[in-house]
């Protein structure tokens, strides 16, 4: 996590933007709180959909597997070396003792969405955004967990109202 929050931070600087709203899907939710830990003052606001949220939970694990089976795929080709490495950074970083005191005192603006048909449970998105001092969260109806490949209207419409309600 660290590498790609690194990456995140090459990239803003590269392009001279002095602040950016950062926006993560699934994974990337989780990588744009984390990013917005480390670099409040280069965040205007963290829009997270579909994320897994900063837990490691057995009861949320097992409702993700029962449902896994009713979502379609998505093919991407991945690296199980690289695979392992996020998985294990992202499980020290939840970790970490100061994690919930560093979310809690963050000024950064977070939004959380969660797609009401999503396999993935949203008590997590919930819970960030009760925490969060600017936290907020929404549950956009009728929509599965990576609609910006099913419903890419509905994404856009999504994406777009959050960034500028932020």
């Amino acid at each position: 996590m660290a590498t790609a929050v690194a990456d995140l931070e090459d990239i803003r600087r590269s392009l001279g933007v002095e602040r950016w709203i950062v926006l993560g899907h699934s994974w990337g939710s989780d990588l744009a709180v984390r990013y917005a830990l480390d670099h409040p003052g280069r965040v205007a606001a963290v829009v997270g959909i579909a994320g897994h949220g900063l837990h490691k939970d057995r009861s949320w694990s097992t409702v993700y597997e029962a449902r896994r089976h009713t979502e379609d795929a998505v093919h991407i080709d991945w690296s199980q070396e690289v695979h392992a490495a996020l998985s294990q950074s992202f499980l020290e970083w939840i970790h970490e003792p100061g994690l919930f005191r560093s979310l809690a005192d963050s000024p950064v603006r977070m939004r959380f969405i969660a797609a009401a048909n999503d396999i993935r449970p949203d008590w997590p998105l919930r819970q960030l955004a009760e925490l969060m001092p600017a936290g907020s969260f929404e549950l956009v109806d009728g929509v599965d967990h990576n609609f910006w490949t099913t419903d890419p209207e509905r994404w856009a419409e999504t994406v777009t109202a959050a960034c500028t309600q932020l």
